[in-house]
C-alpha cells in the first residue's frame, strides 16, 4: 500500500473514531454503548496497525502487541480477583466474549491507545525515530504513561458508573471511581511500557527509516484529539438527572458529564497541543 493511501487511510479512521467518540456519549445509544466501544477499539488498533508497522516494521509492532495483551490481561484477571492495583470490580457482558475474567476487547483498547501515547511521548521529548537510549529509556515510559492515564481519567467513570461495561463494587471518590484505579493505572501501563523501551534498547533489528514529514506526525496528535471528543462533547450536551454506583452513592450526571469534559481539556488537550507545537516548530522535519 502506498504511502498516499496508507495516509488517507488513517484520516479516514481519525474521522471515524471522532465521530464514534461523541456519538458514544448520547443518551439514544445507550442501549448499545458496548457496541460503539468496540468499534472505537477496533477502529484504534487499525490505526496503530497500520502506523505503527510503518514506523516500527512487523516483527517489532507484534512484539509490542505481544507485551500489551499479556500484561494487561495479567494486571487485570489479578485485580479482579485481588483487588490489586485496581482495587476490586467486574466486567459486565457489554464488551462481549472473555479471556477468563476479562473481555478479549480490553487487551487491543490498551494497545490502541498505547500506542498513541508512546509516539505522543517521543513527540513531547523531541525525539522524531523510533530508537530508545540511554537518555530515553526510562523517560519515554513514564511520559507516555501519564498521557495513557488522562485518557483513563476522562472516560472511567461513564464507562462503568452509566454504561456498566465494568463495575467497581465499592465505589469510588471520583464519581463511582476509586483512587485506587489510577495508580493501578499507572503501574500497568508504566510496566507495559518500560517492557517496549527495554525490548527496543535490547533489539538488534536494524533501524527503521527516519519519518521526516510533519503529516505523518500530525496523525497521532490528531487521533488522540478525536479520542478526548466524546467527553467534550458529553460535557456540552450533559443530561440531567442521577446515577448510583454500586456502593448505592448516588451522583449528579451533570457534575459527572461536566467533570470528564474538564478533566479531558485541560489534560489530554493541553497533550495534544503541545505535541502539535513540537512538530510545527521543528525545523527538521518537512
Amino acid at each position: 500500500m502506498s504511502n498516499k493511501n496508507q495516509a488517507i487511510i488513517l484520516w479516514l479512521l481519525v474521522a471515524l473514531t471522532a465521530t464514534f467518540s461523541i456519538v458514544a456519549t448520547m443518551s439514544f445509544v445507550a442501549s448499545a454503548a458496548g457496541a460503539v466501544g468496540i468499534v472505537c477499539t477496533l477502529a484504534r488498533l487499525l490505526f496503530a496497525l497500520i502506523d505503527g508497522s510503518r514506523r516500527l516494521g512487523w516483527r517489532t509492532f507484534g512484539v509490542m502487541f505481544v507485551i500489551t495483551c499479556i500484561v494487561s490481561w495479567c494486571y487485570e484477571s489479578l485485580s479482579i480477583a485481588t483487588g490489586f492495583p485496581f482495587g476490586h470490580y467486574e466486567y459486565t457482558s457489554e464488551l462481549g466474549p472473555k479471556l477468563g475474567t476479562v473481555p478479549i476487547m480490553i487487551m487491543p483498547a490498551y494497545f490502541g491507545v498505547a500506542y498513541i501515547a508512546w509516539v505522543l511521548a517521543h513527540v513531547l521529548l523531541d525525539k522524531f525515530d523510533t530508537q530508545i537510549d540511554s537518555r530515553s529509556l526510562f523517560a519515554i515510559p513514564v511520559i507516555a504513561s501519564f498521557i495513557m492515564v488522562m485518557w483513563d481519567m476522562s472516560i472511567d467513570p461513564l464507562s462503568s458508573t452509566v454504561m456498566h461495561q465494568w463495575i467497581w463494587r465499592d465505589g469510588g471518590g471520583y464519581f463511582g471511581v476509586p483512587f485506587s484505579n489510577f495508580l493501578g493505572w499507572f503501574l500497568c501501563v508504566y510496566t507495559i511500557f518500560q517492557l517496549w523501551a527495554f525490548y527496543l534498547m535490547r533489539s538488534k533489528q536494524p533501524e527503521q527509516p527516519k519519518d521526516k514529514t510533519k503529516s505523518s506526525w500530525y496523525l497521532p496528535i490528531a487521533f488522540y484529539g478525536a479520542i478526548f471528543l466524546g467527553a467534550i462533547a458529553g460535557a456540552a450536551f450533559a443530561p440531567s438527572g442521577t446515577i448510583t454506583d454500586a456502593s448505592s452513592q448516588v451522583w449528579p450526571l451533570k457534575a459527572l458529564y461536566e467533570t470528564l469534559g474538564l478533566v479531558s481539556l485541560f489534560t489530554m488537550l493541553f497533550v495534544a497541543c503541545l505535541a502539535f507545537f513540537k512538530v510545527q516548530r521543528n525545523d527538521n522535519l518537512s
